[in-house]
């Protein structure tokens, strides 16, 4: 007699269970995985282009002297009648000068001068807002200068402060020889927002080199009082996440976003 082979399967109920249990799990796991990614990625272009900035930079001393002999204007801003504020051309011809001395040492895929209002960077009034959430101004193009480099990079800024570079820095005057600051823009390119400590981190440019805000000697804008998505008050309010580049560079993540407890 030949035996039969009997085989124990799923139900329907119980496939229909198990692909619910996995929806489930997917959808709390998912998110998270691709905001993990997307931080990655952001934290991987930050240390390359801080990278890029300080060789270009450290090239561009060695051609032309430190910045200090690059016969700037600082970028001062006024107020025109209507009330609003603007930069005189020399201001932003000086900007457009600063980066023109390190553009040879970067691969640039696009540049739009300070005080070119039909640039396709950014969108017509793109915001930028703090890590806590508040709007702090519009990203205008006729007041900086923005060069997106050919990973999607984008450098905006150049506020000169000092073309003399004798700008003093933080609670006890830890830098010296500050010249200039500007952020780097690591969100792409085209979006409605920007959120500092997560699209834009700040730095400075000094005498000599590039240092980024809120690093471990609070220096200026320190961490964490500077870059915390759960402050509210005088140092977490408008310039919230200034203080937050020094520790994505030494840390390589943003777990501020998720913790409060941290420092350094």
């Amino acid at each position: 007699m030949k035996l039969i082979k009997s085989f124990s399967a799923f139900t329907l109920a119980e496939v229909l269970i198990t692909l619910a249990i996995i929806g489930v799990v997917a959808a709390v796991t998912i998110p998270s995985l691709v905001n993990k990614y997307q931080e990655r990625v952001k934290i991987t272009k930050l240390k390359k282009a801080y990278s890029v900035l300080m060789n270009a930079y450290n090239l561009a001393i060695a051609e032309h002297g430190t910045l200090d002999n690059w016969n700037l204007e600082n970028t001062e801003s006024e107020v025109d009648e209507n009330g609003n504020s603007t930069v005189p051309d020399e201001g932003l011809n000086s900007v457009n000068s600063l980066w023109t001395n390190l553009l040879p040492y970067m691969k640039v895929d696009q540049i739009c001068l300070a005080g070119n209002s039909n640039c396709s960077i950014f969108k017509n009034n793109t915001k930028i807002y703090s890590l806590s959430g508040r709007q702090n101004s519009d990203l205008s193009q006729t007041k900086f200068l923005a060069i997106r480099l050919d990973d999607g990079t984008i450098l905006w800024g150049g506020f000169i402060g000092s073309a003399s570079c004798s700008l003093v820095r933080g609670q006890s005057k830890q830098l010296q020889n500050v010249c200039a600051d500007f952020g780097i823009i690591v969100g792409g390119s085209g979006k409605d927002k920007y959120y500092v400590g997560k699209d834009i981190f700040y730095f400075y440019l000094t005498k000599n080199s590039i240092v980024p805000l809120g690093t471990k000697d609070n220096i200026t804008r320190p961490f964490p009082e500077y870059c915390n998505p759960n402050i509210a008050g005088a140092a977490g309010g408008q310039y919230n996440g200034y203080g937050c580049a020094a520790w994505v560079l030494t840390k390589g993540n943003m777990d501020y976003l998720r913790r409060d407890d941290l420092d350094w």
